[in-house]
This record gives structure tokens, sequence and C-alpha cells, in this order.
């Protein structure tokens, strides 16, 4: 399907879930915003929205048009790029990773990579999950390093390592003396945790959740959207924070955070290399996707 000005209103329908919005935002009538989606509906022979309750509110049908028509905006965005770097005669690499990641995971081979891909334009946005999903979905940026939680059926995802998420602590936390410590021996603590969005903030809300217990339990939170800052309130005996191992390395080699195992909370979950599927660039991705995953598994990592 051609992208037109009527898709362009169901796009601005479904984000503002109001035909008067809509209207404004794109300098047209009311009437035309009406008869754009009637034309459409009529088109596809179904309903993509319901009015109930004065709330404007999309059908499941609606729901997938608008998925569909995002992923071939992105991907004709994209290819109006590939076509243009042919004509140019240069080549681009856009992606993301969230903070762990881009902060920790791939920052000791770094400048490695800038030497490895040197005939290409980098552009490397570090955000959290939400953010960097919806610039996949945009056909913004190419590829994104993930290690949060998201729908793995919308999109081409690889993954690139397995990573435990662990407790740490400061090094004279009364926790440190506890033996065979558990959940219950922490919700007592000032709990640090990422801002909302983030991947991790994700992950551990849902594990608290297959436990059973929420943020909520915690004595005190603290939301922080900077694991640096995170990490320096825990040195200063401020709370005690969830994070991947990666972000925590230097501090617990040199003794100034301890990692704790409770015996009936652990979490593991997936780093991962997510782009939208049947992406232009491919072949590029192959690559990248090769070289992530040898160097963030080390010397021994080996490609599925």
């Amino acid at each position: 399907m051609m992208f037109d000005q009527r898709t362009q209103t169901f796009l601005e329908v479904c984000r503002s879930l109001s035909y008067t919005k809509a209207a404004k935002a794109l300098y047209i009538t009311q009437p035309a915003v009406t008869q754009h989606i009637k034309y459409l509906e009529s088109r596809y022979g179904t309903v993509f929205f319901t009015y109930a309750n004065r709330q404007l509110s999309l059908t499941p049908t609606g729901r997938e048009f608008r998925r569909y028509l995002e992923e071939g905006m992105a991907k004709e965005r994209l290819m109006t790029e590939k076509i243009r770097e042919l004509d140019r005669g240069d080549r681009t690499i856009k992606f993301g990773a969230t903070l762990t990641i881009g902060e920790y995971t791939i920052a000791p081979f770094i400048k490695d990579f800038h030497k490895e891909f040197k005939d290409y334009r980098i552009s490397i946005q570090v955000d959290n999950t939400r953010i960097l999903m919806n610039e996949i979905d945009k056909g913004f940026i190419h590829f994104a390093l993930i290690e949060g939680l998201f729908n793995k059926a919308d999109y081409d995802s690889r993954l690139l390592a397995l990573k435990d998420f662990i407790l740490v602590v400061h090094p004279e936390s009364d926790i440190v003396k506890k033996r065979n410590p558990t959940l219950s021996d922490i919700l007592d603590e000032t709990l640090i945790i990422r801002e909302k969005g983030s991947g991790s903030r994700e992950v551990l809300e849902r594990g608290l959740a297959e436990r059973n217990h929420t943020l909520h339990d915690f004595r005190k939170t603290i939301s922080i959207g900077n694991v640096s800052l995170m990490k320096k309130m825990v040195q200063d005996g401020l709370g005690i924070t969830f994070m991947y191992e990666d972000a925590a390395r230097k501090e617990l080699d040199e003794g100034n955070l301890v990692s704790i195992s409770l015996g009936d909370f652990g979490i593991s979950r997936e780093f991962n290399f997510v782009s939208i599927k049947d992406s232009p660039f491919m072949d590029e991705l192959d690559k990248l996707y090769g070289y992530f995953y040898k160097n963030i598994n080390g010397d021994n990592g080996k490609e599925d």
C-alpha cells in the first residue's frame, strides 16, 4: 500500500486518539479526518476505531493496521537512505545501545569498533529500551543493542549474550553479614532503581512480580536515570541496587561494591541485537552482529 494523506491521517488519529486533535495537527478539517478514516475502513471492510465513554480506542484490527503502516514507513525511510548512500558512494551505521551496554559492555572495544568500520559514518545513541525501540520502529536507527524486554515476534532479534542481573551493596552493609540472605531480607532497604522506560527497571519489576512482590514492598525507592550515579550512591551507603554485572565490574573488582546472591532471587537476561524485519541494510547488519557477538563474548565467543 502506498503511504498517502489518508494513512497519515490514520496514524495521527492513532497518536492523539482524537479526530479534533488530528485535524489540528494535520491542518485539515475534522470532516476530512472522518472521511479519510471511513475510506480506509471501507477499503478494508473493517472498523479501526470504537468510541465509548467519550474515549476513542483502536480495535484489534486497527492496532494491526497501525503496526503494518509504521513498519512499512520505517522500511521506506531506510530504503530511501540506502539509495541515497549508493548515489553518494558512502555508508552509514546508525545504532542505539541501552545504558548498560552502551556505557559498559561495548565501551572496552569501541575504539576497535571505529577502526573496524572506519569506512562508515557512525552514529551511536545511548538511551533506554523504550526510546530505542521507538527509534527502530520509525526507521531512525538501523539496529539497537537491547538489554530490556520487547516483543520478539515484531522484530528481527538475535541473541548476543546472557548476562546476570545482580544485587550490589556497600561492603559494610548489614546484608553482607547475613548467611544465605533471601529477598525478604532486603525489603527494609532503600532500593535505588532506574527510571521508567528502562529495560533494567522492567527486568527487575518482572522478576519481583514472579515472586509476588513489587517495588512498593521496599521501604523506600529512589529512581535515577544514570548508572554511574546509582553506583556512587550505593558506595556512599545510601541504598542498594540491582544492575547488570557488566555495569559494576570495575567497582566489584576494586572492592568498592559487593555482589550479593539471594537464595530465592536470581535473574539472568538476554542482551539482544534488534532491527526491523527484512531491513534493507541486512548485509551490513549480519556483519555488525558478528562483530558485536564476538567482542561481547570475548575471544572464546562463537557465532551461531
